[in-house]
């Protein structure tokens, strides 16, 4: 069947995320609004593709190419940066941890991505026992998730996902903490879902299974798309690609790392317009025209969220938090709007060690009545 003819499940265009190397998590807060120079990492860097209903796309890459991230976004579990991903379907990601819960029970856990995914409480009820089985967590069903070795979460959510009839499934190195019989166990149901039309990405470190399993296979390259086509095909450039970087010594194979990340450190969507435009005038054979080149800006330009709080934005949250501790101010010190209005200052001289013991002795004395 003819590409035209095949429904699209999953279009990516232009999809880049980026991500601020800020040392602490309360660092990344104050990057949203303050103006910040902590150093940017383009984990993707404007990736395209297209997969069609009922293909299964291997995705392969050396660690730290973007495999994940790109999923993750696929899977709407983290947003691009810019760049558009059109889903036709349910996703469901089998990953590592991947939705989990550690302090519930495994059987817990079942039913909470169950109903998730709109599942009903009857339909969860019929399922439960297959679920269960197909896990081989036997008594370990119903001790707390994380308790569970790698192995023991990776079946808890495969055997969960499967079950849950996604029309796009993500299998994301899921498989390679597990034993080999349960391994092949999943490859299995893998095929029963290609017999069934699925689309699945299929995420893995083993060429063996990708080659067994995939119709494409999707070379990611530190963040961008090395090759995108026919399994064999990419998959006997990709062989040869890793016996020559293996033959290169330590130290040459750090710089070559090394200079891929300088790239990612350095891209910006500059970059990726002139990049884009390069390719559609090889398409085309002549200049890309003013109309479609501006179109191509404003698509590879178009973030999800902004760099950066405006200033109006700055000055609303600022307002809701002033807000926020006069209301709180007001019931812990039980003042009166009017005692506030006339006396504004109340709400922070009135905190005194007096009243802060009259309102513990308060409070205390409430809790021993109840």
């Amino acid at each position: 069947m003819a590409d035209t003819e095949r429904k699209v499940k999953v279009r990516a265009k232009y999809v880049t995320k980026q991500y601020e190397m800020a040392p602490k998590k309360s660092d990344k807060m104050k990057s949203v609004l303050f103006k910040t120079n902590f150093p940017k990492f383009w984990a993707v860097r404007g990736i395209d593709f297209e997969a069609y209903e009922g293909e299964t796309i291997a995705v392969v890459g050396t660690n730290g190419s973007g495999k994940s991230t790109l999923m993750k976004m696929v899977a709407g579990i983290v947003p691009p940066t810019t760049g558009d991903i059109e889903i036709n379907g349910e996703t469901s990601l089998i990953a590592i941890n991947a939705g989990l819960k550690g302090n519930i029970s495994g059987r817990e856990n079942i039913r909470l991505k169950a109903l998730m995914v709109g599942m009903t409480d009857t339909e969860i009820d019929e399922k439960m026992d297959e679920i269960i089985a197909f896990s081989e967590l036997g008594k370990f069903i119903d001790q707390q998730v994380k308790t569970y070795s790698s192995g023991m979460k990776s079946k808890l959510g495969f055997a969960i996902s499967v079950h849950t009839n996604p029309d796009i499934l993500i299998v994301d190195e899921a498989l390679s903490v597990g034993d080999a019989t349960f391994n092949r166990k999943s490859l299995e149901k893998i095929k029963d879902f290609q017999k069934q039309g699925k689309t699945i990405f299929f995420v893995s470190h083993s060429l063996g299974q990708v080659r067994e399993m995939a119709d494409r296979v999707l070379w990611v390259h530190y963040g961008k798309v090395r090759m995108f086509g026919e399994t064999t095909t990419v998959m006997d450039a990709y062989d040869k690609f890793v016996k020559d970087y293996k033959g290169l010594s330590p130290k040459e194979q750090t710089k070559y790392r090394n200079d891929y990340r300088e790239k990612q450190s350095n891209f910006d969507l500059d970059t990726l317009y002139s990049d884009s435009l390069k390719r559609r005038k090889e398409v085309l054979g002549y200049d890309v025209p003013n109309e479609e080149a501006a179109v191509i800006y404003r698509d590879t330009h178009k973030r999800h969220v902004a760099e950066k709080m405006s200033r109006l934005d700055k000055v609303i949250l600022g307002i809701l938090i002033v807000l926020t501790l006069v209301v709180g101010d007001k019931i812990l010190l039980n003042m009166g709007m009017k005692n506030i209005l006339e006396h504004p200052t109340h709400l922070i001289t009135n905190w005194a060690p007096a009243k802060i013991a009259e309102f513990e002795k308060k409070h205390a004395g409430k809790d021993g009545n109840q």
